[in-house]
């Protein structure tokens, strides 16, 4: 049986992209850090995190298998939707994302633009990322 855990934004382990990710069409630009994920904490289920995209910085085009909700916690951007539209999310937005949907985001404010993502897998290192003509990549 699970515990429950707190985990505080403020003292997480932020990561960013390696370079092989980088080549597989990953943004060098963003950090993320994970919240709730089998890698911390004896959870299963559920994986949460944060990202954080810099002022006009990009998370690129992409897909993955499970769906996925983000809720904007901070800034302004824009959504890349499936038919290659965008459409403009800020703070407080939630957004829902069904499974294999082409989906990316556009920080288009001068300020970090801050989002908490939730997928319904024990780890965020049991999602792909499948990048717009690019090869399969995790994280």
């Amino acid at each position: 049986m699970a515990d429950i855990t707190v985990t505080n934004i403020d003292e997480a382990l932020w990561h960013t992209h390696t370079p092989e990710e980088i080549a597989a069409g990953a943004s060098q630009d963003l950090r993320y850090c994970f919240l709730v994920d089998k890698a911390l904490q004896n959870s299963h289920g559920l994986s949460l995190g944060c990202l954080i995209l810099p002022a006009g910085a990009e998370l690129p085009p992409h897909t993955h298998q499970p769906q996925e909700a983000y809720f904007i916690k901070k800034g302004t951007g824009q959504l890349h939707l499936p038919d290659g539209t965008k459409r403009d999310v800020r703070e407080n937005d939630a957004v829902y994302i069904p499974e294999n949907e082409r989906h990316g985001l556009v920080n288009t404010s001068d300020e970090p633009l801050e989002l908490i993502w939730i997928f319904p897998t024990d780890s965020f290192a049991d999602v792909t990322y499948h990048y717009e003509d690019s090869a399969s990549q995790s994280d």
